[in-house]
């Protein structure tokens, strides 16, 4: 049950911001350079929801295991050398998540109670919140992706034969 509404929550909400990126932005080149009366708060609002769209978006890429790795390396090494290895970046992907992203999010977010967008007067916690936001489910996705790794342990012992 959970699974089912939780899982594609970062998807829909990159591809909402997304969809509103794209929208936004092509109304207001049409009104810019076709009408001459470009649209003032649509630069406010393309801007939050492009932070919204990279910071959910990380999560939906970390749920399909889209990030960078050294794939190749890893597999050539002995299972116990591959398996430090594996806790010491989990480790690192942990600190930045739940220091970087979540903690100093959290900061970010409260800091910007005092700051309002010029247009629109919106206040800022409602962009930055995304930070956190982002930072949490990026955790959770990680986090089930390293307890299937270890689950799925399938074998391959790695090293040069």
């Amino acid at each position: 049950m959970l699974k089912k509404w939780f899982y594609p929550l970062d998807d829909v909400f990159s591809v909402i911001a997304l969809s509103g990126v794209l929208f936004f932005t092509i109304i207001n080149v049409i009104f810019r350079f076709v009408l001459h009366s470009p649209i003032g708060w649509v630069e406010e609002v393309t801007l939050g929801l492009f932070i919204w769209m990279v910071f959910i978006g990380i999560s939906s890429a970390m749920k399909r295991g889209g990030h960078v790795g050294v794939d190749y390396f890893m597999l050539m090494m002995p299972k116990p050398i591959r398996n430090v290895f594996n806790v010491i970046g989990a480790i690192a992907i942990y600190f930045v998540l739940i220091y970087v992203f979540i903690y100093l999010g959290m900061d970010l977010t409260s800091q910007a109670a005092v700051k309002i967008t010029p247009v629109l007067g919106l206040s800022y916690q409602y962009i930055d919140i995304a930070v956190p936001v982002g930072g949490f489910l990026t955790a959770i996705h990680y986090t089930v992706n390293l307890i299937r790794s270890f689950k799925s342990d399938n074998g391959k012992e790695g090293g040069v034969n």
